[in-house]
């Protein structure tokens, strides 16, 4: 038994080292960091997410590839080993080069235990310290944005010209969350130039101690979403009436609730589309539950416009109560009624177009909205997606961006 915990380590150590070498080699091979000149005048921009590329595209692949058309953008989402064995697997790069080069994605395998062992963060602030510089040199003028405390050793370490901290989630109140998280939140915002935050209800409870704090809401990719679809494979063989989840199954959801919608549909589906984390519990579910695993963001719309119903299962817990699900507005693009239950901005943001029930109530409304629907109504949730496109919201990030390089 240890000699096989053994082999397991060295192999998890061989392939941190071996995915650094490969990322060395093409940052070696064709700079990322170019100098700013009069043909690339405004400064690159590190771009940290604790959101990786490869998994449930989110707001921060949104504002990286937005923000990719006005200067150069450096992406780093380091993944764990086991991330990379349970979730990713085929589907991780090292490296990748986008939109004609101007994008830069780096997925740097690291240690696991980041978040569970002080040496072992150590460990991989040394591997990611050495690729950052390799990129940056000695050279203070880039910008820093990132939307995870976790990171803010690079504020110390390379004294960016300026910080951009992006709340999009209480990421300090899981349970997974090193204990010196919070510190590390505080000394982050505190020396951030520009403060913005992904939900209404983390704008409210940060304001009163960062009053500059700006919420700046997600978006849609209305068009995209709008261009009709052939039905996925997996999703022909389901019959009708078929309600759809679409995220990450992970314990911000109340597994019941998959559950009580697998009635309401009765002889239909339950589609569900995402990974699926440990920490997702549910009941033993009926058959008639299908979950279909992750799938690429430019194949959601087929899913999107071949179901009846959206659902937002969410459980009742401070971590489910922090979010403002970008999953929304792509129901509502695609005209799906949309039920959820009590999340504080989707009550705030979206009360004339979601249907909000508590878990009591949950399976007759599920009822309720595929039974009453309807092209009047489908086309008002359509109009109210149309307006919130990424292009307009990136655009107000970019012009934030230039005053910042203006002003330091």
């Amino acid at each position: 038994m240890q000699t096989q915990s053994n082999q397991h380590s060295r192999s998890r150590i061989a392939a941190s080292l071996g995915a650094h070498r490969e990322i060395a080699h093409q940052l070696f091979a064709r700079p990322v960091c170019l100098p700013v000149t009069s043909r690339t005048p405004q400064l690159p921009l590190l771009f940290w997410s604790q959101v990786a590329w490869d998994t449930v595209w989110q707001r921060p692949q949104e504002q990286a590839l937005g923000l990719a058309a006005h200067r150069q953008v450096i992406w780093i989402s380091p993944v764990q080993v086991h991330e990379l064995v349970s979730r990713l697997k085929d589907r991780w790069q090292p490296v990748r080069r986008l939109e004609g080069g101007r994008l830069t994605v780096l997925s740097p395998i690291i240690f696991s235990g980041e978040y569970r062992s002080l040496a072992v963060r150590k460990a991989n602030r040394r591997l990611i310290g050495r690729m950052i510089r390799r990129i940056v040199g000695k050279s203070r003028d880039f910008l820093f944005m990132t939307n995870t405390p976790f990171c803010q050793w690079i504020q110390d370490e390379f004294e960016p010209r300026a910080t951009i901290y992006d709340l999009i989630d209480d990421f300090c109140g899981f349970e997974w969350a090193p204990k010196e998280g919070v510190i590390q939140e505080d000394r982050l915002i505190s020396r951030a130039d520009l403060l913005l935050a992904g939900t209404g209800f983390l704008q409210e409870r940060f304001r009163p101690r960062f009053p500059a704090l700006e919420f700046l809401p997600s978006g849609v990719r209305f068009d995209d979403l709008r261009d009709p679809a052939p039905e996925p494979e997996d999703l022909a063989k389901l019959p009708h009436p078929r309600a759809l989840y679409v995220g990450t199954l992970n314990d911000r959801l109340d597994g019941e609730l998959f559950q009580a919608t697998a009635r309401a549909v009765g002889e239909g589906s339950v589609a569900v589309v995402g990974p699926k984390h440990g920490t997702f519990r549910a009941p033993d579910l009926p058959d008639n539950v299908h979950f279909l695993g992750l799938k690429p963001h430019d194949q959601l719309r087929g899913y999107y416009q071949h179901c009846d119903l959206g659902i937002m299962p969410f459980a009742d817990s401070p971590a489910a109560r922090a979010i403002n699900p970008v999953k929304t507005l792509e129901y509502l693009a695609c005209g799906l009624p949309v039920l959820s239950t009590p999340v504080p901005d989707v009550i705030k943001y979206y009360p004339d177009v979601v249907r909000v029930e508590a878990a009591p109530a949950w399976e007759s409304a599920a009822r309720e909205l595929l039974d009453s629907e309807s092209p009047q109504l489908q086309e008002q949730r359509v109009e109210f997606a149309r307006d919130r496109s990424w292009a307009k919201l990136v655009e107000h990030l970019q012009e934030h961006l230039l005053r910042l390089e203006r002003n330091r």
